[in-house]
């Protein structure tokens, strides 16, 4: 998290590109200025302005060699480059060597975060919902640091400038657990349904502009209608009207039956599983799993 690791104030804050430290400020008697002068480090860049500065004389470096360092940090992308994404089959080279394919990459398993990080992956996949994710104007009007947060992660696993063929979640995983107020956090496992519900539903909280205009992203990938189709005899019928169960489609059959068909929204659906496979292999196990 962009924290002074000695202050814990998250205003004005610097990283040390040295040895990685985050510290506040650079004016004199400030916790950079008193690291370059103790440890010798003299890089630091504004974690906000991405403005780079050579303490503890003060001034502003601009140098080429520090872009990737600002593009890791905050990943860019237009919207030219989102239109394409899926054409991509250029593999990334990392710093350390290593070879990855944008948006095919690890999340780091920090403690038991492997249902948030499974969840994460799945969410990923989906196209309109990554686009949107890409560019942070779409969502600027909310304050949600969740929003902003997953935004962010979204940008990093995509990005194909990494120094490293996977992705921490920890600033994500901070906000989840502030936003759920610790319902999930780190280092306690919880049920990856349970937890893709609940951030669903706090997106699309965090995302609609108004209560009146019940829409966002999140409706506009997830949400499905089920027809529901239902036998009544007609003295039932009449019941179910008076107690306000009207507005859907009524058909009379010639058997004095009824049918009622209503369509009813939904953002997930529990589906049954089909039936274990009849045929199994010679090592006796089901050729096709459940």
């Amino acid at each position: 998290e962009k924290f002074c690791s000695i202050s814990l104030s998250n205003l004005n804050v610097y990283a040390c590109l040295v040895c990685g430290k985050y510290y506040q400020g650079r004016g004199l008697k400030s916790h950079a200025y008193t690291h370059s002068l103790e440890a010798g480090h003299h890089v630091f860049i504004n974690l906000q302005t991405e403005k780079v500065y050579c303490l503890p004389d003060g001034y502003e470096i601009n140098d080429p060699s520090l872009e990737d360092i600002r593009h890791v940090l905050n990943p860019r992308f237009a919207r030219e480059q989102v239109k394409i994404l899926d054409k991509n089959k250029q593999w990334s080279r990392a710093l350390d060597g290593s070879n990855y394919l944008p948006g095919m990459v690890g999340l780091n398993n920090i403690k038991e975060t492997d249902f948030v990080n499974v969840t994460i992956q799945s969410l990923m996949r989906i196209t309109p919902l990554r686009n949107f994710f890409l560019i942070p104007e779409n969502y600027q009007h909310s304050k949600s640091p969740l929003v902003h947060r997953f935004g962010e992660l979204t940008r990093k696993i995509w990005h194909a400038r990494n120094f490293k063929g996977q992705v921490s979640p920890h600033e994500f995983l901070q906000a989840v657990m502030k936003a759920s107020e610790k319902k999930f956090q780190i280092g306690v496992q919880s049920d990856p349904v349970e937890f893709m519900s609940w951030l669903l539903n706090t997106l699309h909280a965090k995302l609609r502009s108004s209560k009146k205009k019940n829409r966002s992203i999140i409706y506009d990938c997830f949400q499905g209608e089920l027809e529901v189709v239902k036998e009544i005899h007609r003295k039932h019928l009449v019941d179910d009207e008076q107690n306000g169960e009207a507005g859907s489609q009524v058909e009379t059959t010639s058997d004095g039956m009824v049918t009622q068909t209503s369509r009813v929204p939904f953002l997930m659906l529990g589906l049954d599983l089909p039936p274990p496979p009849l045929f199994k292999d010679a090592m006796e196990k089901n050729i096709i799993p459940q």
